[in-house]
């Protein structure tokens, strides 16, 4: 199935904010890990590791770099809300916390929609085009190369 269309199966049947957060939580996971595992020799080794999400992410991010882009600062903030919803049974306005993830791309970001859902959905769209991206690039290598490669 093509990305795009993968992306939209899942985030496309369901306008439940809590839905949303957590099947985009997963989306951009399995994206970061797939990072991962592309630079790695023995990507069979990472499972034993047992590294959260936010380990994920930590790792990624020193190794891509390009901190400025607010993909970054999106999926920070949304594993930050998926835990605070993860751990407290009345986590707040959900309206509220789709809000702050979308905020993260910049001011004004998907105006074009009119409910929280829908601007959180187009966010995740563009968070999840963005690292598909990154794990997709040809500048993405193992981090190790054996002395007859070099």
């Amino acid at each position: 199935m093509d990305p795009h269309d993968a992306i939209k199966h899942h985030l496309e049947r369901t306008d439940d904010p809590t839905l949303l957060i957590l099947r985009t939580h997963l989306l951009i996971e399995e994206r970061l890990r797939d990072v991962l595992a592309r630079i790695c020799r023995s990507a069979d080794e990472l499972p034993a590791a047992r590294l959260s999400f936010h380990q994920v992410l930590s790792l990624c991010s020193a190794i891509i770099g390009r901190h400025d882009d607010p993909a970054w600062g999106f999926v920070a903030r949304l594993n930050k809300v998926r835990n605070r919803m993860s751990h407290h049974l009345d986590p707040g306005n959900l309206d509220e916390l789709l809000g702050s993830v979308v905020e993260k791309l910049g001011p004004g970001y998907a105006e074009r929609f009119k409910t929280p859902v829908d601007r959180f959905r187009e966010a995740a769209f563009y968070a999840c085009g963005y690292f598909d991206a990154i794990r997709g690039s040809i500048r993405l290598r193992e981090a190790y190369a054996h002395e007859d490669e070099i």
